[in-house]
């Protein structure tokens, strides 16, 4: 009498798929329980001033703080985009783009002319459009009145 193997080939084709996705979840999870939680993005050490273009260009991607007396409110043609502007030529200073559907009612133009004339640090990531250096702000939260 010959013995009957305990698995079948079909078997074992689907155990050894089992053990590699079991494998290819745990894996991480136990990597998790040894390395530190991700910290939260620090503040930037340093306070750039707006009109610092080369600085501002050169930490593109970057979270950076910005200090400075907001001059003037504005809005896209098509009343999507507003901004706040550190010089009256948008082209002296960094921007900040406020993007209407994103704002959950906060972008209005009568909260953003309350800036106007006010000094503010703002902290988020410097991007870029059209060759100027922009920080697109997605909370009020990051607008801070400074006395």
């Amino acid at each position: 009498m010959t013995a009957r193997p305990l698995f079948s080939h079909r078997m074992k084709l689907h155990l050894r798929a089992f053990a590699l996705i079991a494998f290819a979840v745990a894996a991480p999870l136990a990597g998790a329980a040894e390395k530190p939680a991700a910290a939260a993005p620090a503040t930037a050490a340093k306070i750039y001033a707006p009109t610092d273009l080369d600085g501002l260009r050169a930490a593109k991607g970057r979270t950076v703080a910005v200090e400075g007396t907001i001059v003037k409110q504005g809005e896209s043609k098509t009343a999507t985009v507003r901004y706040l502007n550190f010089t009256e030529k948008h082209q002296a200073s960094i921007s900040l783009v406020f993007f209407v559907s994103k704002g959950a009612g906060d972008f209005t133009k009568e909260k953003l002319t309350n800036f106007v004339g006010k000094k503010v640090r703002v902290t988020g990531v410097v991007g870029e459009y059209n060759d100027a250096p922009q920080i697109e702000i997605r909370s009020l939260d990051q607008l801070k009145l400074i006395p």
